[in-house]
């Protein structure tokens, strides 16, 4: 029996426990984004200006944050174990989020509470990502946790869509309304820690490498940006990335855009528009669900294709909608009804195969470091938002936008049209290119970590066989000689195309 066989599995009850972690991953991304600007400029008295700077200054400070914390928690040795001690340290400081939302301060106070916060989430969100590559190497349990995770993250939005709402409509100081909303969810988003920290484990220390020592401030530094670097060079994570940032700043654009859309295209109301992005946001909870079922079924990359066709047949419903004679306050229900299902497929589906990208790099590196991993998509992630943001901003401004207007020209009509049909469909376009070069399948996946496994039980490279060194180099991109760390450090000589192909390119 190998190493992989005697490892204790996850049963539900670690599961759930894990995947509550997105209650406050999800909830308070979703707060943040629905009334956080509101709250800015409208009642802490901040100008557009001040508020927005705010924000460019928290994803410059994630920028050096999150590589930080994501090198510090595959390097780091306690007692307490080197990913779950961060949420020891990390969840009672979550309570800041309360602080965002206390009216009557400055710009200072608002940006140094933005930031200690966004410092908080990286700390427990970088860590926690890493947990279902550490408690097992199973595919399918994998797949489950990453379902449920977004299951919560579904359930959590929908709720922080609703109950701000209710508290604003029943509290008529809105200054007292957004302390009870702040302390609330921050309340809130401390609790499922404690079941996290109980129910989940990290891998055996046998199984880690050394830890590493370092002289300097300077040589850690040098040696994180080298780490994150280095993550490129797996052939997997790439196709990944071109997957993952496809299909988010397509939803993000799609998102920034919808009630421009729905107001000026379609005519309705923004109150119409809030009843709309509360349908989609339900929706997604069962795409969740859904596409777990076709990624059981017939593999992720077919899963994730799915889902961005169903993306695309909403946004061809959105394009001929303004141009039909119908009710459009009814039939918009059905675009959301399938563009909630596709974000549920497309926001799932590239964090249930980031838990298995590390395995890929194990065996060109022989380390384990879901942790750098981890820290590049939580950066991803905040640069997509910031991104798609820029682009609909620019792109408004370029279509002649006016803001707080309730007329628009037609040109500026007919471009906010455009923008919210072809800004989308150009980035998911891009994600589906991706999914046709994914070849992390569930049995690749099998063949990985057996020979993983037999690497590192003292197997020998040379006795790999044929198949085997075919599905390495597949989801490397490297030559199998240059696997369990083997590669060559400055003349490095990589694969230019999968499989068997002896092309190559070499670096001096």
């Amino acid at each position: 029996m190998n190493d992989v066989e005697k490892r204790k599995q996850p049963g539900w009850k670690n599961i759930i426990a894990w995947g509550s972690g997105d209650i406050f991953g999800s909830g308070s991304g979703t707060i943040i984004g629905l009334w956080m600007l509101y709250f800015f400029t409208q009642v802490a008295g901040l100008s557009p200006v001040e508020a927005g700077l705010i924000f460019a200054i928290g994803k410059l400070w994630d920028a050096i944050t999150d590589p930080i914390v994501a090198y510090i928690t595959d390097n780091i040795r306690t007692r307490f174990g080197r990913r779950k001690v961060f949420f020891l340290f990390g969840a009672p400081f979550l309570i800041v989020f309360g602080l965002m939302f206390v009216s009557g301060f400055g710009f200072a106070y608002y940006l140094a509470t933005y930031l200690l916060f966004n410092t908080m989430f990286t700390v427990v969100m970088t860590p926690y990502c890493t947990l279902p590559n550490e408690m097992t190497d199973d595919y399918e349990i994998r797949t489950k946790m990453g379902s449920c995770r977004l299951t919560f993250g579904q359930i959590t939005a929908f709720v922080v869509t609703l109950v701000p709402g209710l508290i604003m409509s029943n509290v008529e100081d809105e200054a007292q309304a957004f302390i009870y909303i702040g302390f609330l969810f921050g309340f809130i988003f401390t609790l499922p820690w404690y079941f996290i920290y109980k129910y989940t484990w990290e891998i055996e220390p046998s199984r880690l490498p050394p830890q590493k020592e370092v002289s300097s401030i300077k040589e850690t530094l040098v040696d994180l940006y080298k780490e994150m670097a280095s993550t490129l060079q797996i052939k997997t994570f790439r196709i990944h990335l071109m997957m993952y940032i496809g299909g988010s700043v397509a939803l993000d654009i799609f998102g920034a855009l919808f009630l421009h859309y729905i107001t000026f295209n379609l005519n309705l109301s923004a109150g119409e528009g809030g009843q709309i992005l509360s349908v989609m946001t339900f929706m997604q909870f069962f795409g969740v669900l859904t596409f777990t079922w076709f990624a059981l079924k017939m593999g992720n990359a077919n899963a994730y294709k799915i889902a961005l066709g169903l993306m695309f047949v909403s946004l061809a419903f959105f394009a001929i909608l303004p141009n039909v004679a119908l009710d459009v306050s009814e039939a918009v229900f059905i675009g959301a009804v399938l563009i909630g299902l596709a974000r549920g497929g497309i926001y799932l589906i590239p964090w249930v195969i980031f838990n298995s990208i590390p395995d890929v790099d194990e065996i060109l590196t022989g380390r384990r470091r879901a942790g750098i991993f981890s820290g590049v998509m939580t950066l991803g992630r905040k640069i997509c938002q910031a991104s798609a943001m820029l682009i609909a901003s620019i792109g408004l401004q370029c279509v002649g936008f006016e803001s707080g207007a309730k007329v628009q020209t037609s040109e500026t009509i007919s471009g906010v049209y455009w923008l919210f049909l072809i800004g989308p469909t150009c980035l998911a376009t891009i994600a589906l290119f991706g999914a046709t070069l994914f070849q992390l399948t569930k049995q690749n996946h099998k063949i990985l970590i057996n020979e993983v496994s037999r690497l590192r039980n003292g197997g020998a490279k040379q006795d790999a066989l044929p198949h085997v060194v075919t599905v390495v180099e597949d989801l490397t991109g490297w030559e199998y000689k240059y696997m369990w760390g083997d590669k060559k450090k400055k003349n490095k000589t990589y694969l230019l195309h999968s499989g068997s192909s002896d092309k190559t390119i070499v670096e001096r």
